[in-house]
């Protein structure tokens, strides 16, 4: 009977689902251990409540066009701007409704699961049982105990010294049994394994959607709402509204004073009276007119004003709820993470079994295959009970996220209670310094969709920051598959030094060797996996930002910059100075109306003489002087003889230059707000490199401490077995405590 296949596979079985329970819930790994409670390293249900409340929040965002505006609110005519318009909202909406309801059927797959595993939990018992029934019934196995015989050798030369024990034969009726028994395992670990691998495969899609489509796309519009222009377009806005309520003053009072002298005009009766008359009242009416254009004017920028208050009202309620998204989004992202991990545990034991069970080389000694048959009963006994407490997290999650309302409570953080080998590597700086770079990578997209500004140096360094975003899982998934294996190479390791040194296995010497050897070399392999994974992973991050050519646009950019605001600059001095001249030119318009320019006639030529006879007083008549000369200077072609209605026609004129001035200030204004919008997009540019060299420097102890493992391991056949088991026991403990850190 062939036994070296089953014996690995009981012994596998026999710790697979335990020690992946165990780990979840934050038990020991080796026998006797406690393991520290820490995030990362267990599934609690604060995790899974995480997700449940982002599934909550994802199924209730809008996913209608007509909905999503509605639900943001804006004023009457804005859209938002780039970056922030309903349909940018809807997107973002879509993505995240649709990734949310997957979670509901990725959830019962992975309590199923759990209920699978519970009943293989128990069905191992009875065929672990079963098969030692039949051991135990056969007659010789009181002499095999009896005498620690634990090979057919053995057994042949202690029936040559006593015939009459009984053969150790199976009965024919038997070998079917054992045989439906093996099958029936085997058939167990099979169906394990197809359930674990297609709930990595859903978690793989669920967790990769949430971390690199999802969350992203949350931040994206997250930063265009927190770098909205709002606040500042309604200063402007409010600026030019009072501005406007200023001249509409001064032309109610001109009306006001043109109807009157109209009105005085005409009741004098006479011809001259009348004609004067008709000529204040013509000039009443351009005033009226150009009062009621300027009345809708204003209306309509109150109209702006009350729609752009709107909407900044609306984007802060929107950031509001955008912030708790995030803050869910990204909890939910972690959580997952760590899910991943601890099925990924499951799946990397299920596979190991599988692997041995499917490996049929050589037969085995009794001594095995009975000894780790023993074993299989206590610890399945276990596992049925740890198997019902994982349901349990679940359980309890779903009970209390029912129970309560959508409020984020702080976990606990747990301090490492020591420090692991020799080593500079630190997961949590590498994680810092990939935060770095994914929020200088999403205020660089935001950017680009604003300035339409380096699309290729964008595209290649949001690529980067992508593959460095998605290589943390990696790592942890492969320091925990490297902890796996060595875990189980150190229990079996150990096993075979116990073997070793056992006088009742001296005949056996030779094969155990051969064992530790086998052993060894897979503990080798395993860091040798670890070491090229991790290179792979690191080589993904050579891209760079070309600080050369950065130097060259930003000196560009910066350029225009000088040149916008010193055009901008001069702009805004000239309608300062001009409005400031026409105010004097104002006043003495408003002085010669009021002292009844019908007097001296509104053709009439405005000399000092002509401002006395008026009645103007001295201070009056130096405005009025002041205000003559600085329309000589100001409008081409006025002459010398100024007289009333060039006044008023020179001054509409200037009215017209102050507000081209303005026009041309409000425009390099735009080209300011785009070159440091440009400027800004460099040095985010240069941020996020700076980032992706801290996190590959990082990264690179990482590698030169999987390259170091790796080189310790490399068997050197030429020193006696014995010694290379003693230290690699020791080092693997080491070795193992280190990748506890990492996968944490």
């Amino acid at each position: 009977m062939e036994f070296h296949n089953y014996n690995k596979s009981l012994e596998v079985a026999s710790k697979v689902p335990l020690m992946f329970v165990d780990a979840s819930l934050g038990r020991g790994v080796f026998e006797g251990e406690e393991a520290a409670r820490e995030t990362g390293i267990q599934l609690t249900k604060e995790q899974i409540i995480s997700i449940m409340k982002y599934e909550a929040l994802g199924l209730s965002l809008p996913v209608q066009l007509q909905d999503v505006i509605a639900y943001l609110n804006y004023g009457a005519g804005d859209d938002g701007g780039v970056g922030l318009k309903a349909e940018d909202f809807l997107r973002t909406f879509v993505t995240t409704y649709e990734h949310a309801q997957t979670w509901s059927p990725l959830r019962d797959r992975i309590k199923l699961t759990g209920e699978q595993l519970k009943i293989f939990a128990g069905t191992i018992q009875s065929i672990g049982g079963n098969i030692l029934a039949v051991y135990n019934g056969h007659p010789a196995a009181a002499y095999l105990d009896a005498h620690n015989i634990s090979s057919i050798e053995e057994f042949l030369k202690f029936k040559a010294q006593f015939p009459d024990i009984p053969d150790i034969e199976l009965p024919p009726d038997d070998i079917p049994d054992i045989k439906y028994y093996l099958e029936q395992l085997l058939g167990r670990v099979k169906k394990s394994h197809g359930d674990a691998e297609q709930v990595k495969a859903e978690l793989k899609i669920f967790g990769d959607t949430l971390h690199g489509k999802v969350v992203p796309e949350i931040k994206l519009r997250l930063s265009f709402i927190e770098k909205n222009t709002y606040q500042q377009d309604i200063k402007l806005l409010q600026a030019e509204i009072d501005e406007r309520a200023a001249r509409i003053d001064e032309l109610n009072a001109e009306y006001g004073e043109l109807v009157k002298k109209a009105v005085l005009a005409g009741a004098t009766l006479n011809l001259g009276g009348l004609i004067l008359g008709i000529y204040y009242g013509v000039n009443a009416e351009k005033i009226r007119k150009q009062r009621n254009e300027l009345r809708v004017e204003q209306a309509a920028a109150n109209q702006r004003m009350a729609s752009k208050s709107q909407t900044l009202s609306s984007l802060n309620r929107v950031r509001d709820d955008f912030q708790n998204l995030s803050y869910v989004a990204i909890e939910a992202d972690l959580a997952t993470e760590n899910l991943r991990l601890v099925w990924s545990a499951l799946k990397e034991y299920i596979d190991e079994s599988f692997l041995f069970i499917s490996d049929v080389v050589e037969a085995t000694s009794l001594r095995r295959f009975i000894g780790n048959l023993r074993s299989v009963i206590s610890p399945w006994e276990k596992i049925q009970v740890s198997s019902d407490e994982l349901i349990k997290v679940f359980m309890e999650a779903e009970r209390e996220y029912s129970g309560s309302r959508l409020v984020f409570l702080n976990g606990i953080e747990m301090t490492m209670q020591a420090q692991i080998l020799e080593s500079d590597f630190d997961m949590s700086r590498l994680r810092e310094y990939d935060a770095v770079v994914q929020n200088s990578n999403t205020h660089a997209q935001m950017l680009f969709q604003k300035y339409n500004f380096l699309q290729e140096p964008v595209v290649s360094m949001n690529a980067l920051a992508r593959a460095i975003s998605n290589s943390l899982l990696p790592v942890r998934e492969n320091a925990q598959s490297s902890r796996i294996g060595l875990d189980s190479s150190h229990r079996r390791l150990q096993s075979l030094k116990l073997d070793l040194h056992d006088p009742r296995y001296e005949d056996e010497y030779e094969d155990i060797c051969f064992d530790i050897e086998k052993e060894l070399g897979g503990a080798s392999q395993k860091l040798s996996s670890l070491t090229e994974e991790t290179s792979t992973l690191r080589n993904g991050f050579n891209q760079r930002f070309d600080r050369t050519l950065a130097k060259q646009w930003l000196v560009a950019q910066q350029k225009d910059l000088a040149f916008a605001e010193e055009q901008k600059g001069s702009a805004d001095e000239r309608v300062s100075v001009l409005k400031e001249q026409m105010k004097s030119i104002r006043e003495a318009i408003n002085a010669i109306e009021e002292a009844g320019v019908e007097k001296i006639g509104e053709e009439a030529q405005l000399t000092l003489e002509k401002l006395k006879a008026l009645g103007l007083a001295p201070p009056q008549i130096q405005i009025a002087m002041l205000a003559l000369e600085t329309l000589k200077k100001l409008v081409e072609g006025i002459g010398h003889a100024i007289s009333y209605l060039n006044m008023l026609a020179a001054y509409k004129t200037l009215e017209a230059r102050a507000a081209d001035y303005k026009r041309q200030a409000d425009g390099y204004a735009i080209d300011v707000e785009i070159a440091k919008g440009k400027i800004d997009l460099i040095s985010t540019l240069e941020a996020l490199d700076d980032g992706r060299l801290d996190f590959v420097n990082e990264f690179n102890k990482l590698l030169a401490d999987t390259e170091k493992f790796n080189r310790e391991f490399k068997q050197d056949k030429t020193q006696p077995v014995e010694d290379r088991l003693d230290v690699a026991i020791t080092r693997i403990v080491e070795i193992v405590d280190y990748l506890n850190l990492i996968q944490r």
